[in-house]
């Protein structure tokens, strides 16, 4: 792997996607709490071996005199190591454990990964007796002595967070193209088809793709997609262009 040290900077700092981060309540308040967004220690991990490979970074722990710990986080470039770190105290769920691995992922910090989930700010959750239909990820609970358990689905750290997300602004891009134009739900797929035709000199060449879903698209295509259909909305052609590819392709007979 052979990586400058801008590049490797650039990958551990790359924000991360849903699936890779948990929510626990902050401070609940009846039927809402306010959540706290957070990494655990494998996605730190998995995210160093991405960046610079399992051989090219390594973790050390030393306790100071007042029971911290800290976590001395060495990254090696080249022949150049270099070294961030940061601490933690105990935890009151894990102890050492805990505070090791709280550490960790702070020294990580230092090092770009996650640092964008500081940025959040307050995310709160409505709460209520019934446990939503939910990914894991997204699931939080809120648990009190004496009282029932309540349980809350978190936003998507995507979509609170979009201007990172390169793919999540595109498809937001198409889906308020579609609602600007009034496009009925069962007119969606046909109005996908047509913007990704391929014209040649204004003669069509190759059919749109039948009843796309823009997420299994991949990332040029994606942006060409979302560039194409916000091009039409802003010269005032969108209809215009849906109604030449349903004359083109003949749909009318």
């Amino acid at each position: 792997m052979d990586r400058t040290w801008e590049q490797v900077c650039r990958k551990l700092a790359e924000p991360f996607n849903d699936e890779d981060v948990f929510w626990r309540v902050d401070r609940a308040f009846g039927d809402w709490a306010r959540v706290l967004c957070y990494l655990d220690a494998r996605a730190v991990m998995d995210r160093l071996d991405a960046a610079v490979g399992p051989q090219n970074w390594q973790d050390e722990y030393y306790e100071t005199a007042s029971g911290k710990n800290v976590c001395k986080l060495s990254i090696r470039v080249g022949d150049d190591w270099v070294t961030k770190s940061d601490g933690a105290g105990n935890t009151n769920i894990e102890g050492d454990k805990g505070g090791l691995s709280d550490a960790f992922k702070r020294a990580g910090v230092k090092w770009g990964i996650g640092r964008h989930l500081y940025s959040l700010g307050d995310t709160t959750v409505n709460l209520s007796l019934n446990k939503p239909d939910c990914p894991k990820h997204y699931l939080v609970v809120a648990s009190k002595r004496g009282e029932k358990t309540k349980y809350g689905a978190a936003p998507s750290i995507q979509k609170l967070q979009k201007h990172l997300y390169p793919r999540e602004r595109r498809l937001e891009r198409i889906r308020e193209v579609l609602r600007k134009e009034s496009v009925d739900k069962g007119d969606i797929s046909l109005v996908l088809e047509a913007a990704t035709a391929i014209y040649d000199g204004g003669k069509l060449v190759k059919d749109g793709l039948k009843e796309l879903d823009p997420n299994t698209l991949s990332d040029e295509r994606l942006k060409i997609l979302s560039q194409r259909m916000s091009k039409w909305n802003r010269d005032g052609v969108f209809s215009q262009k849906i109604q030449s590819y349903v004359s083109d392709t003949k749909r009318g007979e």
